[in-house]
């Protein structure tokens, strides 16, 4: 967590004491937060081979901000709390221990400071290290051919313009390894006259420091005056390689904008190459694949491979066949990272069968601290510590998901806000999804499927089981959250002063004991049940006065659990319940965020919508709301939810003009049409409210059970003229009504699903769908397409068992995928797809492609 998060904590709690509360004095407040940010501002500073050995005395700090802040908590969450003299004399001893621990920590930082030593340290070291040393690297090295390909093709390519070529991935995933084995490759050393192999490491950020390093292994000794100058350096680098086609690797380099700056290098025009390896990646990798390369993680052929040898180094040992099921289940579990398996192979070198198997049957092959002493987790933590100190975090939180759990985009964002990791204010989701997009170019968090609006950002993402170990152990001692598996995980010296607490098995809630042990922890401010769902209820403890965050969606109610309404502090509340929300919600004023799902998705009543309470209009905090299968009453006079942005899981009765225009800043509105139930609808209120939106994002609508025989939906909705996405499905609408759609300007996002569309024929015109990018189609009954759209940038056609031809070049559209069409369509597309501009993804459970 560090001392980021601790000021995010500090401040967060500050802003809970209220004006009558005079327990703590103004001067106080302010001296806490600067001396807290001064230490913020100091481990900034220190040069990345101390911070390792500086953050053992900033979570010396971390520990007495927390029991500081602690008993703030505790007297906050006394509903009868009033400024003692015993709680007054105990906050001010503690408030003295932290201001005394940020005093030694200064001595201990500004001590560490003017020792002398070595310009890298252990850390620095390891941290270049993908795993283990050279001789090991080499005989282990599996499952990268293509890459070593790759790469060669990339530096001896003769009709290459681009000097600065990279190789990225995450921490232990090979690339010091791959480019060494390039490097050192026969051809290689033929091919250039000169090669330099470079450790920088994350102290080097400019390019004079660069140019240095490589002058001085040149053997160039440079005038102290001139060590900044950058005409001089690249002078004397040019005078040096001028003559000779060069190859410089540079590993280990922590500068996002590396291969910018290094475009400043000189160039003699003989072929020369500059190589980055880095686990920092760049947007435009993404979109220039041609000039980098994404080490990708080994499969589980050759994980198991890397793992046999690394455990069976002696070649007169055996593995029998029982242990090889063993074995690769092992190997699975690393997820594709070599160096998590040269590790796990280690360990389990020597090992008996039974040892094996007790490994296979653990959750993680290992477990990563920052107190192990190994070269994985010492190069893991190292950099943990080097992200940039606002993101840390945000990466910890990532841990409270179980393994192997998508993370929601869109979630993780809705969490990270509620629990106040910055100022809410409009757009604010916006900030957080970039913050995510750090972490993700930063190789600590993996991407996982695109989202149809940027090909380039994703819907999900999730955490290498090596980094989510970490997130968990940190987080336990920095006391930022704590997960709850097993009964043991509960007790009191496990979960006192956690301010967050994650419930992986739903089931320990059952456990009376438990209960009583969340007494000890009357403070959390989260409360994350992402345990598989139960069909049972369990009950929750509600002892939590100051909780902000509450998931419970994976956890059944009957009824409304009204202790609820006590947790006045609630932003976020994600519950799932078999009756209606009671009248007194709007209790729960500060709530931003609200989740509201039956168990089971059953329509009560024939005789109109049902309606969630009228208090609902009293929330003006209220951002976002899911409640599938009820919807917003009539307003009161005068009543608006301005800060209301998405609307999701309500009929077409919500979508009337006196409930929308009392949502001025709606972006995004979802509706669930029951086709057994609805009236035939004719979406006649977006020809009121279309005008109202200036900023209007999506629209979703879905006919539930569609009846296919009947028109449910009469007509397309006049749509407001600057909307981005619609996702319509199960509508039974005539290709013709299409052309109100074509017409948008500003459309970018097209998804038709189950019948949304009915008819053998889909046409367009040239002008029509002017900024379309991303178009889906699935189990639709179209048999022929034909459609000019340049700007296409991603096509999916799925389940359309019908469609005989597609009539596009497709000469604009970066990617195409085809997944279980028709047999004679597949194949046809099969045969025609080295003539298609863009990339062709096909997939089919009948015949292989």
């Amino acid at each position: 967590m560090g001392s980021s998060a601790a000021i995010l904590s500090l401040l967060q709690t500050l802003n809970l004491i209220s004006e009558s509360d005079s327990f703590l004095s103004h001067s106080d407040k302010l001296s806490i937060l600067v001396e807290m940010n001064s230490v913020y501002e100091k481990m900034a500073e220190l040069p990345s081979s101390k911070k390792v050995d500086a953050a053992a005395y900033e979570r010396q700090v971390i520990d007495a901000v927390l029991i500081f802040l602690d008993l703030i908590h505790s007297h906050l969450s006394d509903p009868d709390h009033h400024d003692d003299i015993g709680f007054t004399l105990s906050l001010s001893q503690q408030l003295q221990i932290v201001q005394e621990e940020i005093t030694s920590f200064f001595i201990a930082t500004d001590e560490e400071e003017e020792q002398i030593c070595s310009s890298s340290s252990s850390y620095s070291n390891f941290a270049s290290s993908d795993y283990n040393t050279w001789n090991q690297q080499q005989n282990l090295l599996v499952g990268l051919d293509d890459q070593i390909r790759a790469l060669q093709q990339l530096i001896l390519d003769p009709n290459s313009h681009d000097l600065v070529k990279s190789v990225v991935g995450m921490t232990g995933i090979g690339k010091t390894s791959l480019v060494k084995q390039v490097y050192n490759d026969p051809l290689v050393i033929k091919e250039f006259e000169a090669r330099l192999f470079l450790h920088i490491g994350p102290d080097y950020t400019r390019l004079e420091d660069i140019m240095l390093r490589v002058l001085d292994e040149l053997g160039v000794v440079i005038p102290s005056d001139k060590l900044d100058d950058k005409d001089c350096l690249q002078k004397q680098l040019s005078e040096a390689l001028s003559t000779q086609k060069y190859l410089v690797v540079l590993d280990d380099v922590w500068d996002g904008d590396a291969d910018l700056i290094l475009s400043d290098f000189p160039e003699n025009r003989k072929g020369s190459q500059i190589i980055i390896i880095s686990h920092i990646q760049r947007l435009y990798e993404l979109i220039l694949p041609h000039k980098h390369i994404i080490l990708p993680f080994l499969n589980d052929d050759d994980s198991w491979k890397l793992l046999h040898q690394t455990a069976f180094s002696n070649r007169e040992e055996k593995c029998s066949r029982e242990l090889e099921k063993i074995g690769k289940k092992i190997a699975k579990n690393c997820e594709g990272l070599p160096a998590a398996i040269i590790q796990v192979g280690e360990n389990l070198r020597g090992k008996s069968f039974e040892e094996w198997k007790t490994l296979s049957e653990k959750e993680d092959p290992l477990v990563i601290t920052r107190y192990d002493d190994t070269p994985l987790s010492n190069a893991l933590f190292f950099s943990y510590m080097m992200l940039p100190r606002y993101l840390k975090p945000f990466f910890l939180y990532m841990g409270v998901f179980p393994k192997d759990y998508g993370i929601s985009r869109s979630k993780l964002i809705k969490l990270w806000v509620s629990e106040g990791f910055l100022d809410t204010h409009p757009g604010i989701e916006e900030t957080f999804g970039y913050a995510l997009d750090l972490l993700i170019l930063q190789s600590v968090v993996l991407r996982g499927k695109h989202t149809s609006v940027d090909m380039y950002n994703f819907k999900n993402c999730r955490l290498h089981f090596t980094f989510r170990s970490l997130c968990v152990s940190e987080a336990k001692s920095e006391k930022f959250f704590h997960i709850l598996k097993k009964y043991t995980d509960c007790t009191p010296e496990n979960i006192r002063r956690q301010q967050r607490l994650c419930v992986h098995n739903n089931v320990v809630l059952a456990l009376t004991q438990v209960h009583e042990w969340m007494e000890y922890v009357p403070n959390a401010r989260s409360l994350l049940c992402f345990g598989p769902k139960q069909q049972y209820p369990v009950l929750l403890p509600f002892c939590f006065r100051l909780l902000k965050v509450l998931d419970a969606l994976a956890i059944r109610f009957y009824e409304f659990p009204h202790q609820l309404l006590a947790l006045v502090h609630l932003t976020y509340l994600s519950i799932t319940c078999d009756r209606d929300l009671p009248n007194s919600i709007s209790t729960l004023c500060n709530l931003e965020v609200l989740i509201f799902t039956r168990h089971h998705n059953i329509k009560l009543s024939n005789n109109g919508p049902v309606y969630l309470p009228v208090d609902i209009w009293n929330m003006h905090k209220l951002r976002q709301l899911y409640c599938k299968g009820f919807d917003l009453p009539p307003p009161p006079d005068d009543s608006h939810l301005e800060n209301l942005i998405t609307v999701s899981g309500v009929s077409v009765h919500s979508c009337n003009t006196k409930v929308l225009s009392r949502i001025p800043n709606l972006k995004r509105i979802g509706v669930q049409i029951e086709s057994a139930h609805d009236s035939t609808e004719t979406f006649n209120f977006f020809d009121h409210v279309a005008s109202l939106y200036e900023e209007f994002e999506s629209f979703k609508c879905a006919v539930v059970n569609p009846n296919l025989i009947s028109q449910i939906v009469r007509s397309v909705p006049n749509f407001p003229m600057n909307i981005r996405k619609i996702s319509m499905s199960g509508c039974g609408l005539p290709w013709e009504n299409m052309e109100v759609i074509a017409s948008l300007p500003n459309l970018r996002v097209l998804k038709l699903r189950w019948y949304a569309f009915c008819g053998p024929l889909w046409k367009t015109t040239t002008g029509q769908f002017p900024r379309l990018e991303f178009l889906l189609l699935e189990d639709l009954d179209i048999e022929n397409l034909e459609f000019d759209i340049r700007s296409l940038r991603w096509v999916i056609v799925r389940h359309c068992y019908k469609l005989e031809n597609i009539s596009y070049q497709f000469m604009h559209t970066k990617l195409l995928e085809i997944d279980d069409c028709s047999p004679s369509f597949m194949k046809e597309m099969c045969e025609w797809r080295s003539f298609v501009g863009a990339e062709v993804k096909m997939r089919s459970s009948i015949t292989d492609l």
